[in-house]
Order: C-alpha cells, then structure tokens, then sequence
C-alpha cells in the first residue's frame, strides 16, 4: 500500500513538471514569434503607418459622410468632405504651420541671446555657487544650456528639407487619400459582408472582434481628438492671457502630446513652463499652476473620464510599455497609435482568457465573493 501511493505521488509530480514545461515551452515560442513578427512589421512600417492612417481617417470623418449623404449622393458626399478637409489642411499648413516655424526661430534667437544675457548670469550665481559646493563646474551648466539652443536651432534647420521634399510627401499624400477613398466606400460594406456570412460557429467571435475594434479604436480617437482641441484651446487661451510667448508654437506641442498617453501633457506642459520663463519667474509660476489645474483636475478628473470613459481601460504600466515599445518601432505614429492597438490587444486576450475559464472549469479554483 505504501508502494502504491508513493508510485500515484510520483507519477502527479512528474505530470505536473511536465505541464510546468509545457507552459514554459509554449511561452517561449509565443516570444519568439511575436519577436519574429515585431521585427517583420518594423520592415515594412512605411506601408503599415499609412494604412493605418488611412482607416482612421476614414473612420473619423466616415460620420461627416453619413450626415451629407441624406441630401447628397455617396460620391459627391465624399467628394464634400475631402474638398472641406483639403482647404482646412491647406489653411493650417499656411497660418499655422509657417507661423509656428517662425516663433521656433525666434525662440532659438531669444535663448542664445537669454543665456549669454549679464543679468542671466547674475540670476545663476546661487546655482553656480551650488554647482561649486557639489564638485561641478558653472561653465558646465551654460555649456549644456548653449548645446540645448544649438539643438533648437538645429531642428528649425532640419525643417528646412523637410519641406523641400514636397515631390515625396505629395507621393504620400495621393496614397493616403486613395486608401481613405477606398475605405469610405467599401469600408462599410466589408464590415457588413464579414457579419453576415462568417459559419456560424465563428460569427460571435467576429462580431466581438468588430465590436472590439469599434470601441478601442474609434473611441478612444475620436474621444482623443476631442479632448486635444478642447485642452488646446483652454491652453492657449489661458496661456495668452497669462503673457505666455510663442502661443501658436504651444498650441501646436500641447495638440500633438496629448495623443501621447500618460507622460504627454507633462512634457508640453513642462515646454510651457519654459516658454514662460522668457517673461520672468512669475509669469513661469503662474503657467505653472494654471498648467496644474488643467492637466491635473480639468483634464485628468472632469473632461477624459466623460469623453474617453472606459474605451481602453489600460494600466499605467501597460501603457507606457506600449508607449514605449510603439515609438521604438514606427516612431511618433507608434506613440500615438499605442494605447489604441494595446487597449485592442487587452480585450481580446480578456476574452480568450474568460473563454478559456468557462470551457476548462476544472483548470481554476471556485472563486469567493471578494475575488469576483
């Protein structure tokens, strides 16, 4: 009888290293898979991105055509739209754009004539003689703000190509706008199609699928672009009445970090601490608190609860992994695009992980009251 049970107790231990293996092994793969993957999709990022563009464009301005379309035919409703958006893209490329690269230049002209200012290096002496007691050099500190203006000015330089290219960029311009036409016409259709004639045993998980994509993508973008106007323009209005310098400039850096989760309203909110320095210390003070309150308790307590509500649901850590992993593949797209496509991945492996629970009741522990 001994023999007996210690022969069950062997043969559960060697079943249970074996499915630790298992796991282990399966894990493995799935790593190096999804790494085979990463660097695959990191090769072919161009196409990707303005597919990706293109379907959200598509998607964001697909109501715009709805609403035309109960006077005008599809096509002329399309046309419509593109026409509206093309002269408000051209408006913006030339008010605001040429605007902000002119304040970037004279805010590169105001720094290297700010740092190498006498009154400036009186205002530093107590931080030279803090740099002195640490064991630092003073001329390290004027070195390092000098490097941050040849930086910036560096950058206004770069701009400069970037617009020489036009041939290219009118390339990419024709083939977004080609795949956001396509999308508007036969995007609803292909939705449609897959809903209808998908077997029967896989139609519910394409349906949660497509409903899953909906309110990931959809709502957070356009809850994102939503609540980007809203916080720039309270900022910019705000910042003007303050004496803020340089407000187009901000306007343009508060719009585009706020579709960078978690860290992007401190960074432009940070830029325009700085930004009010040029008018002195209590002009910066002020831009500060105002800056607080906005991305503290107007924007992160009142507006993004109701706007974007549970579109994502994503953790701190999760999001800034995706964050993180998104601008190391395809750049500022990737930062933008993260948290969308990692709310999208949370909820499919959330449902697979409840499929898997309701099919295999006897992998898990019953579950208490707290736990549920």
């Amino acid at each position: 009888m001994p023999m007996r049970v210690s022969s069950e107790s062997e043969a559960t231990t060697i079943d249970l290293w074996r499915k630790r293996f298992f796991v282990s092994v399966t894990l493995l793969t799935w790593l190096v898979i999804v790494g085979i993957l990463a660097r695959f999709i990191g090769l072919i990022a161009g196409p990707i991105i303005l597919l990706t563009l293109a379907g959200l464009i598509a998607y964001i301005i697909h109501p715009l055509v709805k609403i035309l379309e109960r006077v005008l035919p599809r096509p002329l409703a399309i046309a419509v739209v593109f026409l509206a958006l093309l002269l408000l893209l051209v408006s913006l490329l030339y008010f605001v754009i040429l605007a902000a690269i002119q304040q970037l230049a004279s805010l590169v002209t105001s720094l290297q004539t700010f740092v190498q200012h006498p009154t400036f290096q009186k205002q530093l002496q107590p931080i030279f003689h803090f740099l002195t007691q640490i064991g630092s050099s003073p001329q390290q500190l004027v070195s390092a703000l000098q490097q941050v203006a040849g930086y910036l000015q560096g950058a206004v330089f770069n701009i400069l190509p970037f617009i020489s290219n036009l041939f290219a960029i009118i390339i990419n311009v024709i083939i977004l706008t080609s795949f956001c036409l396509y999308f508007l016409i036969d995007g609803s259709r292909a939705v449609h199609w897959f809903r209808q004639n998908t077997p029967q045993r896989f139609k519910a998980k394409i349906n949660f699928f497509i409903n899953t994509l909906e309110r990931s993508f959809g709502g957070y973008v356009r809850g994102q672009i939503i609540l980007a106007v809203i916080i720039t323009l309270i900022t910019a209005v705000g910042a003007s009445f303050i004496g803020v310098p340089f407000i187009i400039l901000l306007a343009i850096i508060v719009f585009v970090f706020e579709f960078v989760p978690i860290i992007g309203a401190y960074i432009s909110g940070t830029i325009g601490v700085l930004f009010a320095l040029a008018n002195g210390w209590h002009t910066a003070l002020i831009m500060a608190i105002f800056v607080t309150i906005i991305n503290g308790v107007l924007e992160g307590q009142i507006l993004a609860p109701r706007i974007l509500g549970h579109a994502i649901g994503l953790h701190p850590i999760i999001s800034i992994f995706a964050l993180l992993i998104g601008s190391s593949l395809f750049g500022i797209i990737g930062a933008v695009l993260a948290a969308p496509i990692a709310g999208l991945c949370q909820a499919l492996i959330q449902a697979c992980w409840s499929n898997w629970r309701t099919t295999h009741p006897e992998e898990f522990s019953p579950e208490t009251p707290e736990e549920t």
